[in-house]
């Protein structure tokens, strides 16, 4: 009997030596099996402990939703107003009666206004944006910090949208609809006339929220 107790209490012993499974390997093994809905969030690289900037993302993802639902109450979250200067790129170009009429309302006409984004929000987020940015990959801009669509095609000309993150001065988003064209010359070469660029800019605040800053065109 004595001899059966010792053997019990020698497993017991071994039992409460052994060490603790691995984290590492559970994750390794969940990571073998794709499982994504348990892998840690740290393994994916975007821990908010060890990463806290990231919820840029989720006001992107719903900015991409505003625009999309024509949630112009929504969208209006997105800007300082008034809005613009010699920096701006101007993308409402008001006609001579506008300006005329709103020579009488603002003390800058050419700037917008909050009352004036309803009217004209649609062509400072014209339809070629809306359309791409409903492609774009957010986990792949949140892992390196840049992403891009596939190519659309519009008849005569080509565009995608690159989306770039920068830490440099200041922390910025750039929404960037590149255009090209089909068209080629005598010989039947690709040229480069009509390649342009429309570039959104937003800062992110505190790495949370994203505030229009400007549009720029290039090329």
């Amino acid at each position: 009997m004595k001899n059966k107790i010792l053997i019990l209490m020698l497993v017991f012993a071994v039992s409460s030596c052994k060490s603790k499974p691995d984290q590492s390997t559970h994750v390794s093994d969940l990571a073998a099996k794709n499982d994504t809905s348990k892998l840690s969030k740290t393994v994916m690289g975007i821990s908010a402990e060890n990463k806290s900037n990231t919820s840029w993302v989720d006001d992107l993802k719903d900015f991409r939703q505003a625009l999309y639902s024509k949630d112009v109450t929504k969208l209006k979250t997105y800007f300082s107003f008034p809005v613009g200067d010699d920096n701006w790129g101007y993308p409402v170009q008001f006609t001579a009666d506008e300006l005329k009429e709103r020579k009488a309302k603002y003390a800058n006409p050419s700037l917008l206004y909050e009352k004036d984004f309803e009217r004209y929000y649609d062509q400072i987020f014209d339809k070629d944006l809306l359309k791409s940015i409903m492609k774009l990959k957010t986990a792949s801009l949140l892992q390196n910090h840049q992403a891009e669509t596939q190519e659309f095609n519009e008849g005569d000309f080509n565009f995608k949208l690159l989306a770039n993150y920068y830490e440099e001065d200041k922390t910025t988003l750039h929404l960037n609809l590149s255009y090209s064209n089909n068209a080629v010359d005598e010989n039947g070469d690709p040229v480069s006339e009509g390649e342009h660029n429309k570039i959104y800019v937003f800062d992110i605040l505190d790495g949370k929220k994203l505030r229009f800053q400007r549009i720029v065109f290039a090329g």
